[in-house]
């Protein structure tokens, strides 16, 4: 069974871009970290955010 989490950054015109990065990869690294991969990341059309998608098998055991 695979467990699912969605994760938002916020991005703007007037926010630095290595700032937008930067939040990015903490937020990429620490989910890695916890056992999650990235599956995908998507754009808003009006540049206002930024969605990463992440997964994980999980068994029986890790439900309780």
């Amino acid at each position: 069974m695979k467990e699912c989490s969605e994760k938002i950054v916020r991005v703007g015109l007037r926010r630095d871009p290595k700032r937008i990065f930067d939040e990015v990869e903490r937020t990429t690294a620490a989910m890695v970290r916890a056992g999650w991969s990235l599956r995908e990341s998507v754009l808003e059309e009006g540049l206002g955010r930024i969605h990463l998608f992440f997964e994980r098998e999980i068994g029986p055991a890790d439900r309780e």
